[in-house]
């Protein structure tokens, strides 16, 4: 009996042995498949870098693509705040399968890493339904034991056949539309003990309720429009003396009948002129909740604070979950920041350090103060960086909007330097660095082809890193394409705007009508909010 035991065991062992040397060689396998596929990627790679090197960089006739800038268009100057102050190398990594440029932050689906056959082909879909054939053909291939997993290849057959039907984007006329924060109710519309007559007509003229937003949204989803990130525009190579060249995005790639659009939402502080508490409708700050997604705090109009989607941000973060083919490979709008009162309802802003009577303060500043004793600078700004890194990890990138909402065509250089110098004590130190400046106002700092050596405000902001710049333009869709710059004009989706372009017997109907032809959007008088007082409306009030 004990022989036959331990024969027993004898034979369970070497069973054992064989077992665990077939999962050796198979971890070999993997292995060498894993360095074979390396090789070839690194071989790949310098082939690449090599014929780029070879290229002499050159910006074509057509990539700059210019047109008059319509002064009576620029909106934006209705937009500042009563309080507004009197004064005030993003990190990159070249985009192979675009070409473009992209934070670090990254699209949400990108690092992950799917354990079984059908979590890899969903996330292949996924990826795919926001145009990212290539990432989900690589997703795939490196599957473990892919070559195993006919699966696998059938999908990579699949997205390679719908890959084929892409259609070449001509980014020059891509459409760059623009909001504020948005209004939730009635309150910021209507004059009352909490919203003055001033701010009603503010309101009225330069904002959007969610209501709109949400209508606008889905009928450029409806027309086709993808968006683009403002870095899908441009391609960056190296001159041979290194500088660093631009020129426009001929890799961007869209099923037929999708047409890119760039979107942008404005003073993202909700100002202390807002109003207190939902007095005027507004969220009251930028949240992470216990899913690390941004949302809202809101105050009711019964006086409930609440969290959920009462803004731009987690309101198109909620679209794009249902809609995920409205953005090309994750991309997000830019939000542009002033400092002078935070950022994302936070009071970033160092002087805020002073206490209620410090000398730099403003009126409102020195209330907010009084109001909320228990307010702690150190904590708003934690609080206010966790809100920055969540945006950008679901690839929500940050521009300038100047310190105090300065009219750079006005204000002269050295105001410009020491408003900048302001915008990174209170907003940079919170965002990181950005490439991006949306100008406040819609003002400029130059004419069309105007950004040169010669102009010495352009110079100040490119040694300061930026190489985006973005005003505001009546024509949608224009892009100026620099030696070392881009530039786009954007168009106001608020209130003038709907009015205008709705109501035929008004002076700029033609000119509000065709931007919303252009983008989809119709029977603007379904959706424009019956609280509004038209006569704030009229582009010509």
């Amino acid at each position: 009996m004990a022989d036959r035991t331990t024969d027993n065991e004898e034979a369970k062992k070497r069973k054992e042995k064989r077992a665990e040397a077939k999962r050796k060689r198979k971890r070999r396998e993997l292995l060498i498949r894993a360095l074979v596929l390396l090789f070839l990627m690194v071989i790949l790679a310098t082939v690449i870098i090599i014929v780029k090197m070879t290229q002499s960089p050159r910006i074509d006739a057509d990539d700059s693509v210019v047109s008059s800038v319509s002064e009576s268009s620029a909106l934006e100057s209705i937009a500042a705040p009563a309080d507004h102050a009197a004064e005030s190398g993003l990190s990159e990594s070249v985009s192979e399968s675009t070409g473009g440029i992209v934070q670090e932050s990254i699209p949400a689906y990108e690092g992950e890493t799917p354990s079984t056959v059908e979590e890899a082909l969903a996330l292949a879909s996924h990826m795919a339904s926001m145009y990212d054939y290539d990432g989900a053909i690589a997703m795939l291939e490196g599957y473990p034991d892919y070559a195993n997993e006919p699966a696998l290849a059938e999908k990579i057959s699949a997205l390679s056949a719908e890959k084929t039907g892409l259609v070449q984007v001509d980014v020059s006329t891509t459409a760059h539309v623009f909001f504020h924060s948005l209004i939730n109710d009635s309150r910021g519309l209507i004059a009352s003990a909490t919203c003055t007559e001033e701010r009603v007509e503010k309101n009225n003229k330069a904002m959007t309720t969610v209501g709109e937003f949400n209508a606008m949204i889905q009928k450029m989803y409806e027309a086709g429009y993808v968006l683009i990130s403002l870095d899908d525009l441009i391609v960056r190579t190296t001159a041979e003396d290194g500088s660093e060249v631009f020129s426009k995005n001929r890799n961007l790639y869209l099923p037929a009948g999708k047409k890119p659009l760039i979107m942008s939402e404005d003073d993202l502080s909700y100002y202390h002129s807002y109003g207190e508490n939902g007095a005027q409708g507004y969220a009251d700050r930028l949240v992470v909740d216990e899913n690390g997604e941004v949302k809202c705090q809101f105050t009711t109009p019964e006086g409930e604070r609440v969290i959920g989607d009462y803004d731009m941000v987690p309101i198109l973060e909620t679209f794009l979950k249902e809609h995920p083919d409205f953005c090309y490979k994750g991309a997000r709008p830019t939000i542009a920041l002033t400092g002078y009162n935070g950022v994302f309802g936070y009071r970033t802003n160092d002087y805020y350090k002073e206490g209620p009577d410090g000398e730099d303060l403003n009126a409102a500043q020195k209330k907010f103060l009084r109001d909320h004793p228990e307010y702690d600078y150190d904590t708003d700004v934690a609080e206010a960086t966790k809100v920055a890194e969540a945006l950008k990890k679901a690839g929500w990138t940050f521009a300038s909007h100047t310190y105090g909402h300065v009219n750079a065509t006005d204000a002269s250089l050295e105001k410009l330097k020491r408003d900048h110098e302001r915008w990174k004590i209170a907003v940079e130190k919170v965002i990181g660095k950005t490439n991006k400046i949306i100008f406040a106002f819609g003002a400029d700092i130059g004419p069309v082809g105007g950004y040169t050596e010669n102009n010495e405000k352009f110079m100040y902001y490119k040694e300061q890193g930026f190489d985006i710049f973005c005003n505001v333009d009546g024509n949608i869709g224009w892009t100026e394409f620099g030696s070392n710059y881009v530039r786009t004009g954007r168009v106001a989706l608020d209130g003038v705007s709907m009015y205008n372009a709705m109501d035929e017997n008004t002076v700029s109907h033609k000119t509000y009508s065709h931007d919303f032809e252009v983008l989809g959007i119709t029977d603007i008088a379904s959706f424009f909010d019956p609280n509004r007082n038209p006569a704030y409306c009229l582009s010509e009030s």
